[in-house]
């Protein structure tokens, strides 16, 4: 076992140092070591001796050099224990300790179990005695830094130390679960958002094709038009000039230059004669006749210069006389 464990180094201090209570922790805590690794060697079932001069050696050169100014020579492992504490062992101030257990406040990234912990070691030089547990909880009520966990603890009566850390550890395992849950949340709220826009594109997409497809189709009825004969644009004319006045394009209105117009009032009532073999008024020439005997056929408009009609059924209410009629008709 001797060979497996090794001892602990030897505490060494600075003889100047002002910090005298830094110097007993230190001292404390290096005389723990020791018993432990007295024990796992069984170093206490050699002889006093043995064990007297295994101490001396593994406490280091500057523990020696106390021991050996002393006047009496220490021949127990308990004598140079009590020489040594007395002289790194300062008497605690208790109201500084109490001081700094009652200003400890939970930092950082802290756990509960580590500022308990640690509220536990402030509290061991407090000299609380039978209020060790109850001070110590009501300086996790007070120190908690979480101001609504601090709320639930002052609604509990009766609480306790343990009953207190088990209301903490709830409370914070419900806030981790929560801020796991919200992420997913989001991430869902994400993908729903995704979706919409991702459709909102399709649509606009499929509006600006039809858009350009029907400008396509309207440039394509233009270019048509234009490349029609001169005959069948003026039939298209003659044909608007017939519809009604409020459809009419101002094309179909335009006044005419030559001649004037005759109201149809003013035509001889002669030529709406009946004629045997027709029941009613021929829509080219503007008379009664026979079929497939309709004096307009062959001939041109003066007015539109379309062909197969005469002026006077020219789509409006009233036709233009013209200087070649009027040669006509004198003739």
């Amino acid at each position: 076992m001797d060979s497996v464990l090794s001892p602990p180094s030897s505490f060494c201090f600075d003889k100047n140092a002002s910090d005298a209570w830094s110097l007993n922790e230190r001292w404390t805590k290096w005389k723990r070591s020791y018993e432990i690794y007295s024990k796992a060697c069984e170093i206490t079932k050699k002889p006093v001796e043995i064990q007297v001069n295994i101490l001396l050696h593994v406490v280091g050169e500057q523990c020696r050099d106390i021991l050996d100014r002393l006047p009496d020579k220490c021949t127990t492992v308990e004598q140079v224990w009590k020489t040594l504490d007395e002289q790194f062992h300062t008497k605690r101030n208790v109201t500084v300790e109490r001081h700094k257990f009652f200003m400890r406040h939970q930092q950082d990234n802290e756990s509960i179990e580590q500022y308990v912990f640690e509220l536990r070691k402030l509290a061991q030089t407090c000299e609380f005695r039978d209020l060790h547990d109850e001070l110590i909880k009501d300086r996790l009520v007070c120190g908690i830094s979480s101001s609504a966990i601090r709320e639930r603890l002052l609604r509990e009566d009766d609480l306790s130390l343990k009953k207190a850390m088990d209301i903490c550890r709830a409370a914070i395992a419900s806030r981790t679960n929560s801020e796991k849950i919200k992420p997913e949340r989001e991430e869902t709220q994400l993908y729903n958002v995704h979706q919409v826009n991702r459709s909102q594109k399709e649509v606009s997409f499929v509006k600006s094709k039809m858009t350009s497809s029907r400008g396509r189709a309207r440039s394509a009825g233009r270019d048509a038009a234009a490349a029609e004969p001169e005959s069948v644009r003026r039939a298209a004319r003659w044909r608007a000039g017939r519809a009604p006045p409020e459809a009419r394009t101002p094309h179909a209105l335009a006044p005419r230059p030559r001649g004037r117009l005759l109201a149809a009032s003013e035509f001889n009532v002669n030529q709406g004669r009946a004629v045997p073999g027709s029941s009613k008024m021929c829509k080219y020439c503007g008379i009664v006749h026979k079929k497939f005997e309709c004096p307009a056929y062959g001939q041109r408009c003066v007015r539109c210069s379309g062909m197969n009609h005469f002026a006077r059924v020219c789509g409006v209410h009233y036709i233009e006389e013209s200087d070649e009629q009027d040669s006509e008709a004198s003739g």
